[in-house]
């Protein structure tokens, strides 16, 4: 089925197949929100990488070997797995269905890494799955930063940033409220988000959740039940400050993206000496827990003020 006249061309076929290979391995996480032929399509490229060089490898020594079974065999093989990966890739192009109504997703956090914690692996999920994600926050966080680090000035917004980029977000805006001070600019919070859901018409609004002990958080809630009144769906995330009055009624499914999640959070790297929370240990147990009430491997848990399907 395949010649190969020259070994180096041979060597080099190889090589790119291989890489290739790594390359799916990297972002396997990603690819897994993608349709199961597709998966199982991309799935047999490390196998290629393998059988075309062997069946030019033997192509070239079954003059000498004399062993033409073999070579037909291996040739059967990658022909075998040629006609899956265009079968598939057909199905895919032909039969896969429509995609189902594009989402538009806004996560609303008082802080730098608030977001990470609360909703980080869903917003990746969403946006794996085809849909639109923003992110706002409203406080540079300046009041969280180590005595070490403030003469070099507040590092969190890029942290946030990072943190967005990893999360896949289509857009993350970070504000200049006042850290620990949000309550006297609710109503300038409140238009914020009036503003931005008026342009960007979410149909997922993710916030703190009303029993947040923390003054900002419980601020950015308030703020968001009224200027987000219209939104079809509201689901307030917990995170370290929220007390056992939390009551999750709905779980989302984050086992194929904690990994992201956890990989976001390592973000802000001026928080990670002194927010033992963040540890990736304390991140793997509280999704361990929440898939557990959930029937699931990892979730994240959210009170639904409103859910439509």
């Amino acid at each position: 089925m395949f010649s190969f006249e020259e070994p180096i061309l041979l060597c080099f076929y190889s090589a790119i197949l291989l890489l290739v290979a790594y390359q799916l391995f990297r972002f396997r996480l990603v690819l897994t929100g993608l349709p199961a032929p597709a998966r199982r399509a991309i799935s047999v490229l490390p196998l290629l990488a393998v059988l075309i060089p062997a069946n030019g490898a033997l192509e070239f020594t079954s003059v000498i070997h004399s062993g033409p079974t073999i070579l037909y065999a291996v040739q059967l093989s990658s022909f075998i797995v040629l006609a899956f990966v265009i079968f598939n890739l057909i199905w895919l192009i032909r039969f896969m269905p429509k995609p189902q109504k594009k989402l538009i997703v806004l996560a609303i956090g008082a802080h730098p890494d608030d977001i990470e914690l609360g909703c980080g692996a869903a917003l990746l999920r969403y946006k794996v799955e085809g849909h639109e994600t923003h992110g706002i926050i409203f406080s540079a966080g300046e009041g969280g930063v180590p005595d070490v680090l403030r003469g070099s000035g507040n590092p969190r917004k890029k942290e946030a940033e990072k943190g967005g980029r990893v999360m896949k977000l289509d857009s993350l805006t970070v504000h200049a409220f006042p850290d620990t001070k949000l309550v006297s600019r609710q109503d300038d919070i409140k238009r914020v988000i009036e503003e931005v859901t008026r342009q960007l018409h979410p149909d997922v609004v993710f916030t703190h959740n009303r029993h947040d002990l923390h003054c900002d958080h419980h601020t950015v809630f308030l703020a968001t039940m009224e200027a987000a009144r219209r939104v079809p769906t509201i689901l307030c995330y917990e995170n370290p400050n929220t007390p056992p009055g939390f009551q999750p009624n709905c779980y989302i499914d984050v086992s194929l993206y904690l990994e992201y999640k956890i990989k976001a959070l390592k973000c802000h790297v001026s928080q990670t000496a002194s927010r033992p929370y963040l540890e990736e240990d304390l991140v793997h147990s509280l999704a361990t827990v929440r898939g557990g009430q959930a029937r699931l491997r990892a979730a994240e848990a959210f009170e639904a003020v409103r859910f439509t399907v």
